[in-house]
């Protein structure tokens, strides 16, 4: 039998267990709805196999493959690689001392931390705080911004972590360094170097930066996420993270939307710059990227990215240990395995309508198992 004809059979087969995998989950109320891509390389061919399920909202529209979703933290990776090419291209220097480029954190732990720290969540900040509830000034405004920083960089951990703890708040400092340094909106960076390189403009964007009609066709297209207390409205097509909404909508740690293929054309490129393929990044910068910072910790924090755990990892079982991925609040993850050059990437809004809703916690290992075992990889 041709080659053809057998990939055509496991695309199927592909296919036809990802979208069960999926209807359990929106049957199981593990989410609403969700949208899921699988992206595999066979020899010199690529595969890609969407899915989607559920819908947008109870007694709403089904979702479709194209659906953008609040891509929450996955907004991490895609701006920590936007910053590694600008260090490529030596516009951009990781061991920059963070307030030298951003004057609004000194006299912070965030102000004395170097930008590779807050990429690697090793900067000494909290994991969080609700700077939202008491900026003094109205949200996205430049003053809201300056008081925003300065507050995220005098908000150190309660107590010294032995190795890394995973900070929004270095990640909203860190989108502002990026930003000032190359000179252009945040927005402006992750297009320059992500998504117009990537062809994937439609499919990954902040909301926040898109014209006003742009804008309501994304609130009409998007999957919503919760009823937001502080705003007084149900979420749809605006940045769920309050953090992020009270600093216009583009940050480091959250802001992005996207479709499962847009976010999986990412996860290729970054998959295949590992993997010495490509032009999104050197091998070497991509290689350095994901390397421990310190083995004695045992930590899976890297720079931009997060990697498999030696156990109740979400990436699953059958992933390769050497897989990088990354999770976001919303209901969102991406998972690359070098070893089976794979990438699948899971899009939903189990916050919808309570982020009391965890069930995903178990879906999402044995979704990406199920997956690996229909591939037969």
């Amino acid at each position: 039998r041709d080659k053809r004809a057998v990939s055509e059979e496991l695309k199927q087969r592909v296919q036809r267990e990802a979208l069960r995998l999926m209807d359990a989950g929106v049957a199981g109320q593990a989410f609403p709805g969700g949208v899921a891509c699988v992206n595999w390389r066979d020899g010199d061919q690529v595969h890609s196999v969407e899915v989607a399920s559920g819908r947008l909202r109870a007694g709403e529209s089904e979702v479709r493959t194209t659906t953008p979703y609040d891509l929450a933290s996955l907004t991490k990776p895609v701006v920590a690689v936007s910053a590694l090419r600008l260090v490529a291209a030596g516009k951009l220097q990781l061991d920059v001392r963070t307030d030298s480029v951003v004057t609004d954190v000194r006299g912070g732990v965030g102000g004395v931390a170097t930008l590779e720290a807050l990429l690697t969540h090793r900067s000494g900040l909290a994991d969080w705080g609700g700077l939202y509830l008491d900026v003094p000034h109205d949200p996205g405004t430049a003053a809201a911004r300056r008081w925003i920083l300065s507050e995220a960089s005098r908000r150190p951990a309660e107590n010294e972590p032995k190795g890394p703890l995973y900070s929004d708040l270095g990640y909203l400092i860190a989108g502002e360094v990026i930003a000032r340094t190359a000179g252009e909106k945040l927005d402006r960076v992750v297009a320059k170097e992500i998504t117009e390189p990537l062809g994937i403009s439609n499919e990954m964007f902040f909301p926040a930066a898109l014209s006003p009609d742009r804008r309501a066709q994304i609130v009409r297209e998007a999957a919503p996420t919760e009823w937001c207390e502080w705003r007084g409205r149900l979420i749809r097509g605006e940045v769920h993270d309050e953090n992020s909404a009270a600093f216009g909508g583009v940050a480091g740690n959250a802001g992005l939307f996207g479709t499962a293929r847009g976010v999986a054309v990412f996860g290729r490129a970054a998959l295949d710059a590992l993997l010495g393929r490509g032009n999104l990044l050197p091998q070497q910068l991509m290689e350095y990227s994901l390397k421990p910072r310190d083995p004695d910790d045992g930590a899976t924090l890297r720079l931009g990215w997060d990697t498999k755990s030696a156990e109740n990892s979400s990436a699953g079982r059958r992933m390769s240990a050497r897989s990088f991925g990354h999770l976001g609040f919303t209901g969102t993850s991406i998972w690359c395995d070098p070893e089976r050059d794979l990438v699948i990437v899971l899009l939903t809004n189990r916050v919808h309508p309570s982020r009391a809703n965890e069930r995903i916690k178990g879906f999402r290992p044995g979704f990406h198992d199920g997956v690996i075992a229909a591939l037969g990889k």
